[in-house]
This record gives C-alpha cells, sequence and structure tokens, in this order.
C-alpha cells in the first residue's frame, strides 16, 4: 500500500517538475544562442552587452524573489481549498510585481547613464552602444517579474505545461527578432546589439499572452457569475476584496526581506567571495572552474525544478493539516531527485572527456577538470535535501531561522574559503562548499522535523 501511495506521489511531483526542467534547459539553450547572435555581430556589443545584461539579470534575480513569496502564499491557500483567496493573493502579488518593475523602468531611463559612467567607468561609444541595448532590456525586468507570477500561479494550480509552452513561444519569437534586428533581415530595421534587446521585448510579450491566455480561459466559466454577484452585493464584495487584499499583502511583505537576504547572501555576497579567491589562483584555475561550474550548472538544474514541485506539494498538504502526507512528499521529492542526479552524475563520468571537450578544446585544462569532477558531483548531491528542506522551511513560517542560518553559513564558509582556496586550490573550495550545504541541509532537517511533530 506504502509503495502504491509512493508511486503516486513520485509521479505527481514528476508531472510537475518536468515542465519546469524542460523549461530551464530551453531557456538555457536560447540563452546561449541569443549571446552567439550578438558575438558574431560584434565583440564590442558582446563586451558592453555582458555587462548591461549581468546587471539586468541580477536585478530581475533579486526582484523576482516576489514571486518566491507568492508561491508560499499561494500554497497556504490552494492547502486550505480557499480558491478566493488564492486568486486575491495573485492579483495583489502580480500588482506588486508590475509596480515594482515599472519603478526599476522608470529609474533606468532617468539614471541609466550616469550609472554606467560612474559604477562601471564606461564612456563615449561603448557608453552610447550599452545604452542602446540597456534602455529596453530594462523593460525585460517587468516582462520576467510577471513571468515568474505567472508560473507560480499556474504551478500551484498542477498546471506547469503552460510555463513550458509560453516559454517555447517566448523563445522562438525572441530568437527570430534577436537575429532580424539585429542584422536587418526580413526588411527589419539593422539596429544592432540594441536588436537583441528588443527582441528580448517581443518574445516576453509574446509569452506573457500566452499566460494571460490560459489565464482567461480558467475563468471564463466564473465571469457570469462574479458579475451577476457584483451588480447585487457591491459593497460587500468591496470590503471582502480589500481585507482579503490587505491580508495578502502583509504576508508577502513579511515574506519577502527574509527570502531577498537569503538569495542576497548565498547568491551573490558568497558568489562574490568565491570569484575573488578563485582569481587570485590565476587564469588557468579560473578556467578549470568555470568548465567545472558549467558541468555542476547542467546536471544540477533538475535539482531545482523538482525541489520547486515537491515545495508545491508538501506546501499544500501542510496548509491542509496533512503532516503526514506533506513529509512523504519530501520523502519521495528527496529519493526522486536523488535519483536523477545520481543517473546524470554517472553518465558524465562515464563520458566525462567528450563532454568536457564539446565546452573547451584546451586539452590541459581538461585534464586538470577530470580531477576535479568527483567533488562536484557531491556537491550536486548534497544540494538536493538542502534545497528541497530550506524551500519547505520557507513557506511554513521559518523563513527567518533559514534566513539566520545562512547569514552564519556565509560567514563561516567565505572565511574558510579563503583558507581553504590558498591551502589546497580549488579542491579545498569544493570541500568547504560541499560541507557548508551538508552543515545546512542537516540544520534545515532536523528544524523541519520539530515543526512537523
Amino acid at each position: 500500500m506504502n509503495l502504491k501511495k509512493n508511486i503516486t506521489k513520485y509521479r505527481s511531483i514528476h508531472q510537475i517538475a518536468y515542465p519546469v526542467l524542460l523549461n530551464y534547459l530551453l531557456s538555457s539553450v536560447f540563452e546561449l544562442l541569443d549571446k552567439a547572435i550578438v558575438g558574431h555581430y560584434s565583440v564590442q556589443g558582446f563586451a558592453v552587452v555582458g555587462a548591461a545584461a549581468s546587471f539586468t539579470f541580477a536585478v530581475t534575480g533579486a526582484l523576482g524573489i516576489l514571486s518566491a513569496a507568492f508561491n508560499i502564499v499561494a500554497a497556504e491557500e490552494k492547502g486550505r481549498k480557499n480558491e478566493k483567496g488564492f486568486e486575491t493573493a495573485f492579483l495583489v502579488s502580480k500588482f506588486f510585481a508590475l509596480l515594482t518593475g515599472i519603478c526599476f523602468f522608470v529609474l533606468s531611463l532617468l539614471c541609466g547613464r550616469i550609472f554606467f559612467q560612474k559604477v562601471y567607468g564606461i564612456q563615449g561609444d561603448d557608453l552610447s552602444e550599452l545604452l542602446s541595448y540597456f534602455y529596453p532590456a530594462s523593460f525585460t525586468v517587468v516582462q520576467n517579474m510577471l513571468t515568474f507570477q505567472y508560473s507560480a500561479y499556474f504551478r500551484n494550480c498542477l498546471n506547469t505545461k503552460i510555463t513550458l509552452y509560453s516559454t517555447i513561444v517566448s523563445t522562438g519569437i525572441n530568437l527570430f527578432f534577436d537575429f532580424s534586428l539585429v542584422y536587418g533581415f526580413f526588411g527589419l530595421p539593422q539596429l544592432g546589439t540594441a536588436g537583441a534587446a528588443w527582441g528580448s521585448v517581443i518574445g516576453l510579450a509574446a509569452g506573457l499572452i500566452v499566460y494571460q491566455l490560459a489565464y482567461w480561459k480558467k475563468h471564463s466559466a466564473q465571469y457570469a457569475c462574479y458579475i451577476v454577484t457584483f451588480f447585487h452585493s457591491k459593497k460587500r464584495i468591496s470590503e471582502t476584496t480589500l481585507l482579503a487584499a490587505k491580508s495578502v499583502t502583509g504576508k508577502i511583505l513579511r515574506l519577502y526581506p527574509s527570502l531577498f537576504g537569503q538569495e542576497l547572501l548565498e547568491s551573490t555576497i558568497f558568489a562574490c567571495v568565491i570569484s575573488a579567491v578563485i582569481a587570485r589562483l590565476g587564469t588557468e584555475q579560473m578556467a578549470v572552474y568555470s568548465l567545472l561550474d558549467t558541468v555542476g550548472s547542467m546536471i544540477g538544474l533538475p535539482v531545482y525544478a523538482y525541489a520547486a514541485a515537491t515545495q508545491t506539494y508538501a506546501l499544500q498538504s501542510h496548509s491542509a493539516r496533512e503532516m503526514s502526507a506533506a513529509k512523504e512528499y519530501l520523502k519521495c521529492g528527496i529519493q526522486l531527485t536523488f535519483s536523477i542526479i545520481a543517473m546524470l552524475c554517472v553518465l558524465c563520468g562515464i563520458f566525462n572527456k567528450p563532454l568536457l571537450h564539446l565546452i573547451v578544446d584546451d586539452l590541459h585544462i581538461i585534464r586538470e577538470a577530470q580531477k576535479l569532477l568527483l567533488p562536484v558531483f557531491l556537491l550536486q548531491l548534497v544540494k538536493i535535501p538542502y534545497q528541497i528542506h530550506m524551500s519547505c522551511l520557507q513557506g511554513i513560517g521559518r523563513e527567518k531561522f533559514v534566513l539566520l542560518c545562512t547569514a552564519i553559513g556565509t560567514i563561516c564558509a567565505s572565511g574558510s574559503v579563503i583558507i581553504a582556496g590558498h591551502i589546497a586550490g580549488l579542491t579545498g573550495l569544493y570541500i568547504v562548499m560541499v560541507m557548508e550545504l551538508v552543515i545546512l541541509g542537516i540544520c534545515y532537517s532536523i528544524s523541519l522535523r520539530t515543526v512537523n511533530n
């Protein structure tokens, strides 16, 4: 009986996760092609676009944490079978995403030139080319934030295929207009590197239309009922909606600072420390780490996809007070993800030389990277319980505990990385990163058991 239940849960998690995983893979492939279009057009343009794109991506990631806060609130409402609360949470979160994104866009138009002049030290023609890309690209922050909201919405509706369809449409149109506007094909104006930004704007707009059409389709049967009810009890609905919106706003604003702080410490500050330590090891070691990081990122993609699916089911079960089901989803999610990552590690281990050779041609760099594949594989495996337990703790009101653990872990790991990098090079760095995730994963697992009990 338990085996049948587990198989059902494995299937449920997989059905939610695999479209998200395909979405990640498609986005990664098209991002590479997008860069190749600009890179083949102009080396100078490739360099300045890289600076503007990195800044835009960083801002998108930081502000996009709003979708993580919405996902937690949405899972709570879904678990309680509160559809009105779920829809209200989506509308409020979408409003915040729109407002925040537009504020950044306006700020970019007003202060973009001064920012890149003073902070990046870019002047003259380079600055003009950068701004021709950055100004339209800054609008993609609004679009990406809305895309994140829709993705979280449909994930909680257990319909992640919409995310995949939206990505296919978005990236396909993006590539077409990137190529056409950069080089001036198909009767379109030749905009150079700026064309890549406009292509992204058009592509993301198309993806949002797919989401909105799916949203309208889901609600089409309810609109007539809403209109009739609205005219019969306008005052009561307004008061109820305002109270619900106020409650949701409070929840999202409470969650956001902790989620943002955790992301800032882990993905920005600690990543910068790692980069600085590796830079001191020399160009060769930087190339080896970049190669290994690329391999690790490819292997680790399923971790985030299956962690998101596990979090959705576990939080909905937790909100419905079905604690045993929440525990089972966590266990099944970890087991399923572990089996997939382990299989990928074995395959990459067997075919390591041709895999590495696809990325770089330098045989010396490849040989050095082969020596460190084992700790790279280990890092991806220990990331599984860490990521799944962390995301679930953030969803059940323990986000401040996660932030505290991340802060302590970042401080200790940063100091350890500096020492280990000096003594043992890249091997020392990987040992510290593995140990950090193991220790934090154990802390999160113990905390989660305490809460569930």
